[in-house]
């Protein structure tokens, strides 16, 4: 299986904020959207960072409560790690656990393609495992 599996069955659809945008705001996207991360675009449409939870974490615990007024290009991850539509599952999760993170942006070609989150990875290892178990046991049943 491949991440551009992952994107077929979930979509391509990304929540991007723009680096000056306000901590604060990223937050709301992250609380109202229900999801652990939003990829920072720049001005001219290239990945500048991604903010997650644990970058809002970070900044709250080093800021206190000063982190509120602070722009999402002071909190976020800047060295973002990405993955190509036809990586492997088993590649990128090994990418993921490597790395530590948990939201890998698919990128082809230099144009942002989906974003793919651990939970996307192992929901479709599991269905793989399912798939593989269930045809091993068809092969059982025929010999």
């Amino acid at each position: 299986m491949f991440v551009s599996d992952i994107l077929t069955q979930k979509g391509v659809r990304v929540f991007t904020i723009a680096p000056e945008a306000g901590l604060p705001d990223a937050i709301d996207m992250l609380t109202t959207r229900r999801i652990g991360s939003v990829l920072v675009i720049d001005a001219n449409g290239n990945i500048a960072g991604i903010i997650s939870e644990r970058d809002v974490v970070r900044a709250i615990s080093n800021q206190g409560a000063a982190a509120m007024s602070l722009c999402v290009a002071e909190a976020m991850t800047t060295e973002v790690v990405v993955c190509d539509p036809d990586d492997s599952i088993d590649q990128v999760m090994a990418v993921m656990t490597s790395g530590r993170f948990r939201h890998l942006p698919v990128v082809r070609h230099g144009e942002l393609y989906g974003l793919v989150s651990i939970g996307d990875v192992v929901k479709a290892r599991l269905e793989d495992a399912h798939h593989e178990a269930e045809a091993l046991k068809a092969y059982i049943v025929a010999s």
